[in-house]
């Protein structure tokens, strides 16, 4: 692209608009879309103001077709009657804590379990079942969802005030940022648990329409082993000789169809250092079908990488198409699992005058 054309794009407002997406519990909940014209194409999202969740993500794939890489749904009632975190923001504690337990000070704190005796991301009613507020950030450039956790919300100590925007950049990528408040000793991971599909959510017939296929290239020399409960040991072991070693690319299917990774990726990888911009190098996965490449870098130092196991046909999503197992991946970067709960994992703590911040900046290409 000439520089003349790079600065017009850069100097293009996005455009935003909001439109009803339905009712809960007598309160109407809306669809917020934001789209901009890009180095990249024109790139498109909707978040919806339950569980400020991701519904869709719109960008020309290498033949120049539109092409919608977010697992969703079409209305407000599948989002509610979902279990799969589609999109959403998950919160106070993103992930898994042993015993639905943690200590602050010296004081324990019984959360609320919603995985037999563990807590996931949040508990029942976390943050991917609240509905947010939403509306255009302050400077018009993006979405912002604003949410206020009361003191003993799912049995987590403090009130917590959270906000989260979404960013559409010129060059091209998808830039989302956490933030948290809270006024008394706390804990904080919000997680994004957006399904990706870079072949189009509805691509194929349902039986092939999986993510086994993409190429992912994961920067982590290191994970976190955990037990049959899925809950962290502990542990933190080196990748090499694991299925778990993507240093060098390779088919996501690779290992799960020998078997040596039964079911499924559902593992948290450790990243590397930050660089000097504050953010971490973590993924790039690639489908060689539609030409569409994702790069990841995140603030913090684990990523969730989950091959959507649990999908299944029973769950039905946009336009009608049923979803199957390994149908999208997630890329949740995050602190890592039960780190309250280590003293040698990454601190989830959170303290009054200090803030929670959490960025992913998703870069989009095409091969």
């Amino acid at each position: 692209m000439a520089a003349g054309s790079e600065a017009a794009v850069a100097r293009q407002m996005p455009v935003i608009a909001a439109e009803d997406f339905g009712v809960l519990e007598g309160r109407t909940v809306r669809l917020w879309r934001l789209s901009r014209e890009t180095e990249a194409g024109r790139i498109a999202i909707a978040v919806s103001e339950y569980g400020a969740a991701l519904t869709s993500c719109t960008l020309p794939d290498a033949s120049g077709r539109e092409t919608d890489i977010v697992l969703g749904y079409d209305t407000l009632a599948q989002y509610v009657a979902g279990e799969a975190y589609c999109g959403a923001i998950c919160g106070r504690y993103g992930n898994r804590l042993r015993d639905s337990w943690i200590e602050i000070d010296g004081q324990g704190f019984a959360l609320v379990p919603n995985e037999g005796r563990n807590q996931l991301h949040g508990g029942p009613s976390g943050f991917h079942r609240l509905v947010w507020s939403g509306g255009a950030s302050p400077n018009g450039e993006g979405l912002l969802f604003r949410l206020t956790s009361p003191d003993g919300d799912m049995g987590y100590p403090g009130r917590l005030d959270v906000e989260v925007t979404f960013r559409i950049e010129a060059r091209g990528g998808l830039r989302i940022e956490m933030s948290a408040r809270c006024d008394r000793p706390t804990i904080c991971n919000l997680v994004h648990h957006a399904y990706w599909n870079l072949g189009g959510h509805d691509r194929g017939d349902p039986a092939s329409r999986t993510v086994l296929d993409h190429v992912a290239h994961i920067a982590a020399d290191f994970y976190t082993p955990v037990d049959g409960e899925q809950l962290a040991t502990g542990e933190i072991r080196r990748v090499e000789g694991t299925p778990l070693d993507f240093r060098v690319a390779k088919r996501i299917g690779q290992d799960i169809a020998s078997g040596e990774i039964p079911g499924g990726y559902d593992h948290n990888l450790v990243l590397g250092s930050a660089s000097a911009d504050g953010l971490r190098d973590c993924a790039e996965i690639a489908c060689e079908a539609s030409g569409i490449v994702m790069s990841l870098r995140t603030s913090e130092p684990g990523v969730q990488f989950y091959t959507g196991n649990l999908l299944g046909p029973g769950d039905i999503g946009k336009s009608g198409q049923p979803f199957a197992p390994h149908a999208g991946f997630a890329l949740e970067s995050q602190k890592f699992p039960c780190s309250p709960q280590f003293g040698h994992f990454p601190s989830a703590l959170l303290r009054p005058g200090e803030e929670y911040r959490h960025v992913m900046s998703f870069g989009f290409r095409r091969q």
